[in-house]
């Protein structure tokens, strides 16, 4: 294939972290490797930069593709990869561009404004339909597939030699427990539930990979890039299913690495043990709030703060140090939730706390339905959907893109202001205690 018939991945800026080198791309190195063993020339160019406030000046840098492809995992993306690709088809008349992800699947009909092509589904056999129906003259504007039977169990691994070392390996993500060469994996996808804020449980069934794969693929980071500790960052690391949990976790213990991802409260003590026994440092789980009446409301019904304080006390019991990730600004907040959640933060004693800002992402149910959850509107500028308000700095302030009604479902809401003053206090807090990293 000639130059001009080469296919480029576009891994967009990630403007919302303090430091986008931290962690590195995952689903657009595993679609490359897709379309690039199907036989096609691919290349993968990486917009992160410590200065990424002005995103179309790196993209200037962007040699010509025939075909330029995108994923928007995070809404937080969307703004930045429409920006682009509008530029490039500007500046490359006859190249095609075209998307898939989570954004994409919730937005179809706008994405469908700035691409060739969407993706609706799994990539893994989309992205090269549409070179071949182009090739073809036969390109559509929708390209949609069943994660059902495309299943995540034996896919390959993402090939990382599309990026320079230094942006697959780095001391960082360890660095609270040791100098360790660390990166990214995931050894599942999708989510079996359906919290109401969320959009992360797509596909809403939970595909793992089979032992094999996951001991080949750290097998492969070891030999390659001397990989010693491993961030999951699979919605649920340990599987609700028991049998699956004990041969994931056993195939991690196989493979001698150490690693830190996310799971559910309802983890069992058995489970738990056999994580700590695999190399596990640090279990994350997504609470999100302290207060029972606002999980309801969330669609968190499987969870409460006993369930929360036994899941940490299990932890405890193993040495399993735990990061809880909590959620500011939910529908049904009481005016004292930062009181509360430093009351039960002090009595459970977590060693880690992330605070992120309430975001009615597109296509959650809270999204879908806000009046129902007292939502007056909701802002559609999508550069907004950062969630990580006020973690690193007091001057960041990118999220918050909506307004409650004065008189919600459950009674007075807080206004804008509230909720950031919230969101400083808690945070100052858990800097203040070192709980932050």
């Amino acid at each position: 294939m000639d130059k001009k018939k080469k296919i480029t991945f576009i891994i967009p800026s990630w403007h919302y972290y303090s430091d986008p080198f931290k962690h590195q791309p995952f689903w657009e190195l595993y679609y490359a490797t897709h379309v690039r063993n199907a036989g096609y020339s691919v290349d993968v160019f990486d917009m992160r930069s410590l200065d990424n406030n002005d995103f179309l000046k790196r993209a200037e840098k962007i040699n010509e593709s025939k075909y330029f492809f995108f994923w928007i995992f995070k809404t937080g993306d969307a703004k930045e990869i429409y920006s682009i690709s509008q530029f490039l088809k500007k500046k490359y008349k006859n190249c095609i561009t075209a998307a898939g992800g989570t954004h994409v699947d919730m937005c179809q009909d706008e994405a469908s404004l700035y691409f060739d092509s969407i993706v609706v589904g799994p990539g893994e056999k989309s992205f090269v339909n549409i070179i071949r129906d182009h090739e073809n003259v036969v390109l559509k504007k929708v390209y949609a597939s069943d994660y059902k039977e495309i299943p995540f169990k034996d896919t390959i691994y993402p090939d990382r030699s599309f990026l320079e070392h230094d942006k697959i390996v780095n001391n960082k993500l360890f660095d609270q427990y040791g100098d360790y060469k660390g990166t990214l994996v995931y050894f599942s996808r999708g989510c079996i539930f359906k919290c109401a804020y969320c959009t992360y449980n797509v596909p809403r069934l939970l595909q793992t990979k089979s032992p094999k794969l996951i001991k080949d693929e750290i097998k492969y980071l070891k030999k390659n890039y001397n990989i010693e500790a491993l961030l999951l960052k699979d919605e649920v690391a340990i599987s609700p299913n028991k049998k699956i949990s004990e041969e994931i976790l056993n195939a991690i213990k196989e493979s001698e690495v150490y690693w830190r991802g996310q799971t559910i409260s309802i983890a069992s003590y058995e489970q738990l043990k056999q994580a700590k026994e695999s190399g596990c440092l640090e279990l994350a789980i997504g609470v999100e709030t302290v207060d029972n009446n606002v999980m309801q409301i969330i669609d968190k019904t499987w969870q409460n703060d006993k369930i929360i304080r036994e899941f940490i006390d299990n932890c405890k019991k193993l040495d399993l140090k735990v990061k809880l990730c909590l959620i500011l600004g939910l529908p049904g907040e009481p005016v004292n939730i930062v009181e509360k959640t430093i009351k039960f933060l002090e009595e459970a004693s977590p060693e880690f706390v992330s605070v992120s800002g309430f975001l009615p992402v597109p296509g959650s149910p809270i999204a879908r339905e806000p009046k129902k959850f007292g939502i007056k509107s909701i802002d559609s500028d999508w550069s907004k959907y950062g969630h990580l308000l006020y973690r690193f700095s007091d001057q960041e302030d990118v999220g918050l893109p909506f307004e409650y009604e004065k008189i919600g479902p459950w009674g007075p809401s807080m206004n804008q202001h509230q909720i950031k003053e919230n969101l400083t206090t808690l945070q100052k807090w858990l800097a203040d205690k070192r709980m932050i990293y």
